[in-house]
């Protein structure tokens, strides 16, 4: 574990959910979301070409992660693609401790959490089609995939990849095509490099970042730099459903678009 003042890092965190039977797999390991308890094995890349597949339910933190001692992200597997972000209350790597989700003994030693309730938004930074009137989910597609790309020690890429998506393009003209979206993040950064490469040329690929609450009352800011756009917002809302447990999070948010 990377605590303060040690050298700035990188790491990757994704998991396949198993069972007890899993445990002869290298890094095997047993994690808790809430009251749940999980047998998880750590896997590099996992793909699926049912759409009806719920790949969401399982995987451990529902995509993969990546993080450096400042910040961490995760990206849904499934339509949505969102990014997730978890914050950190001290500089140190965390997940291989929290698997994103930190329990009381974790917490009370000054770990991070997961701090926004992103839902179906575009959470911060999440690549989605604009279809002229609002965002939607890149869907339908023939292949979803998401892999670590590679991981050094001040370096980390991951990736999340859809083939054949039929792109619901405004002239109703048949258009489909092959997505990759890379992250990157390196060490004593805040924020990812997002690099998206298309077998075809896609008019209407969006993203930005959600208003906080999600329905609005967030504050919110669109610059125009010399050579792009930063959108921001600002705001106040319970990440998660639990406000019993949770407090209140205020949580700032920027894209900036080249």
């Amino acid at each position: 574990m990377l605590l303060a003042g040690c050298s700035p890092r990188v790491a990757t965190s994704f998991w396949k959910i198993g069972t007890e039977a899993d445990s002869v797999r290298p890094g095997y390991a047993v994690m808790a979301e809430g009251k749940k308890v999980r047998h998880c094995y750590p896997i590099t890349e996992w793909r699926t070409t049912d759409e009806k597949e719920d790949v969401y339910h399982q995987l451990h933190h529902h995509g993969v992660a990546v993080e450096s001692e400042l910040m961490a992200y995760r990206i849904y597997f499934d339509k949505k693609q969102t990014i997730d972000p978890y914050c950190k209350k001290k500089p140190q790597l965390e997940l291989a401790q929290s698997h994103w989700y930190p329990n009381d003994s974790l917490l009370a030693l000054g770990y991070g959490d997961d701090i926004l309730r992103v839902s179906g938004t575009v959470g911060v930074g999440s690549v989605k089609y604009w279809n002229g009137k609002k965002q939607v989910h890149i869907e339908p597609v023939a292949e979803r995939s998401q892999r670590i790309v590679s991981q050094k020690k001040n370096e980390a890429t991951i990736e999340v990849a859809v083939k054949g998506w039929i792109v619901p393009t405004a002239n109703s003209q048949e258009l489909t095509a092959d997505m990759s979206t890379r992250y990157t993040m390196h060490a004593g950064h805040r924020d990812m490099r997002c690099d998206v490469s298309l077998s075809e040329p896609v008019d209407g690929l969006c993203t930005g970042v959600q208003t906080i609450p999600a329905k609005g009352g967030s504050d919110t800011t669109t610059i125009i730099l010399p050579n792009g756009v930063l959108l921001a917002s600002w705001g106040t809302d319970w990440p998660v459903n639990d406000s019993a447990k949770y407090a209140k999070e205020t949580v700032g948010l920027a894209v900036t678009i080249h």
